[in-house]
């Protein structure tokens, strides 16, 4: 991924809280048949090395499965959608109008060795993770055992678990940086304006940039 250096993400601490906010991933990867990328939830977790790794699986009828090249790395990207941001919200465009329109964004890639796991313990060991990451701020959290040993077995015969060892970390936050102060207030007003869910995230995001 191109990272404009002042755009350039590297607090690993930020990253991993994005990954938590944002876990549903586009899992990209080379297979026999070309590149096949699926979405899925991946979490991380720490296996004691530099990145860690990050967990999930797919069904085993999945292409990415079917036809992967576990040899080759996979990418894992992480995206929060971001907001559009118009050139009229610029105090400056109305003296120059120098000012085009762009999308702030915040996007994570990560990249590494795929294991394609598929032992019943190692594929009840990730259901666990997601599961208990999920399920967490639930009134009445659900677990395995919620569901009958003959049920969960039969689930785990038809799906492959996937762990990620992470060799790369590409972090991106677009958030105005790049613009100067009266400009980055004005795209706070614009989104503030708009009211909507998205927007107003987006201007809490470029004020603490600020």
């Amino acid at each position: 991924m191109f990272v404009p250096k002042i755009f350039d993400q590297t607090d690993f601490i930020q990253i991993r809280q994005f990954l938590a906010t944002y876990p549903l991933a586009t899992l990209i990867a080379p297979t026999n048949e070309g590149v096949e990328a699926c979405h899925i939830p991946l979490i991380w977790q720490d296996d004691g090395s530099e990145w860690g790794c990050l967990y999930g699986h797919v069904a085993k009828v999945n292409p990415i499965y079917q036809q992967a090249l576990p040899s080759k790395n996979w990418l894992a990207v992480f995206s929060d959608g971001g907001h559009y941001i118009s050139p009229n919200w610029y105090p400056s465009k109305a003296q120059t109008h120098k000012e085009v329109p762009t999308w702030n964004y915040r996007s994570v890639h990560i990249s590494g060795q795929i294991e394609l796991l598929t032992q019943p313990d190692e594929l009840k060991h990730i259901l666990s993770l997601l599961t208990a990451n999920f399920e967490h701020n639930q009134p009445q959290p659900w677990s395995l055992a919620d569901a009958p040993d003959k049920y969960i077995d039969a689930m785990c015969r038809a799906i492959v678990g996937l762990r990620l060892s992470i060799n790369k970390v590409d972090g991106q936050f677009k958030l105005s940086q790049n613009k100067t102060l009266d400009n980055k207030q004005g795209v706070i007003a614009g989104l503030n304006q708009l009211n909507t869910a998205s927007a107003n995230k987006m201007a809490n995001l470029v004020t603490d940039s600020i």
